[in-house]
């Protein structure tokens, strides 16, 4: 699918390029271009909310080499999630599994958590969350430890409805990742 898409792509873009007159060479670069972006894997992580999986817009990675992960549809205020390893060996011995929730603010988003979570243990290899299981935030259990924005402890992730906000979600291993996924609130 991925490289039927690159082929068509490339050749549309050269199409249209020889048509608003420019050179077979241009176009033969701007083709190369738009193919290598959408070849490029930006992580190897894929992440869900409340069962909604994370998505690139693939127009925009294709154009400008970018685009951000987001979930389509607004998750509850306590979502569940789950993450999946799609190349488990890119990866290595994972030692550390956390995530933190920023607050869209002033048409960025927060540089200071609403939420940070992390294991109760967190020199235990073994008491990470784990690929493929799904997590409430709203009960993560007492396996793990949840701080709020004022740095309290709290039992369960609560945001507010109807705002943005960015979960960042970082495996830390011999070849460390960290993804952000950006959603709505319902």
């Amino acid at each position: 699918m991925i490289k039927r898409m690159i082929a068509m792509t490339t050749c549309l873009s050269g199409v249209l390029i020889l048509i608003a007159g420019c050179s077979a060479s241009s176009a033969g670069s701007t083709g190369f271009s738009i193919g290598k972006n959408l070849a490029r894997k930006d992580s190897h992580l894929k992440i869900w909310l409340d069962g909604e999986v994370a998505k690139q817009t693939t127009w925009k990675k294709a154009a400008t080499g970018y685009s951000r992960f987001k979930i389509k549809e607004p998750v509850s205020t306590s979502p569940k999630l789950k993450f999946e390893i799609e190349d488990p060996d890119k990866f290595g011995r994972i030692t550390m599994v956390q995530f933190q929730i920023h607050q869209e603010f002033e048409a960025d988003y927060s540089d200071h958590a609403e939420f940070v979570c992390v294991a109760s243990d967190t020199n235990n290899p073994q008491a990470q969350m784990r690929p493929g299981v799904e997590y409430d935030l709203g009960k993560p259990g007492e396996q793990f430890k949840l701080f709020n924005f004022k740095s309290e402890e709290v039992e369960g992730v609560a945001l507010t409805p109807g705002l943005k906000y960015m979960l960042v979600l970082t495996v830390k291993a011999d070849k460390s990742e960290t993804a952000n996924i950006y959603f709505k609130t319902k």
